[in-house]
């Protein structure tokens, strides 16, 4: 009887647990662009990468779509590894760093004094649906501002951007349209970079 008791128990309670599947995490891996070369403008200061500016969505793992003109949803079985703000701070990063134009670069949190600030200001990261679901794309708004840390005055301001089309409706093809997009804007931020160093 005991074990009648048992056996019935197990299947109430396994007939009310529902199976899950685990949701797929996705990472940026942008290619960075070809270094900077013989610009030596900026070789005698020292910058700091400020922490990039962004809506809380872009704070956040879940990874989110927009369909039509306004209706934003999120992925259920997708999400990101590194939140999108934190990972596009680290290829800016990583991006400054290659094309050694200055003596030296820093982290946000970094307590040195440095001669210059680069605030990031994310405007755009998502993948777009039309409202039927036939076509989709991946946009990437970017604005960059230096700044002098001295005088607080602002040195160069620009706004970069792109969109590639998805090739798959689905949200690895946003991811791999993102990661496109995102390389065209570091192109230009790399471009940038070589005019404010002349």
């Amino acid at each position: 009887m005991k074990l009648f008791f048992i056996a019935v128990t197990i299947l109430l309670f396994s007939g009310c647990s529902t199976m899950t599947p685990p949701k797929s995490e996705y990472r940026l891996n942008s290619k960075m662009p070809s270094k900077i070369l013989n610009q030596t403008g900026c070789a005698n200061k020292s910058l700091k990468v400020a922490e990039a500016f962004s809506s809380s969505t872009l704070m956040a793992l879940d990874m989110n779509y927009v369909q039509g003109t306004n209706k934003q949803f999120a992925y259920a079985q997708a999400q990101w590894s590194t939140s999108p703000n934190h990972a596009i701070t680290d290829k800016l990063l990583e991006l400054i760093r290659d094309a050694n134009l200055f003596k030296s670069v820093q982290v946000s949190k970094s307590r040195s004094k440095n001669d210059l600030i680069l605030e990031t200001n994310i405007e755009d990261f998502m993948q777009y649906y039309s409202e039927d679901f036939r076509e989709s794309y991946s946009s990437v708004v970017i604005t960059l501002t230096l700044i002098d840390s001295n005088t607080n005055s602002v040195l160069s301001t620009k706004t970069f951007s792109s969109k590639v089309v998805a090739k798959t409706l689905d949200s690895e093809g946003g991811v791999i349209a993102l990661d496109g997009a995102l390389y065209d804007v570091l192109s230009q931020i790399n471009e940038w970079f070589s005019k404010v160093c002349k």
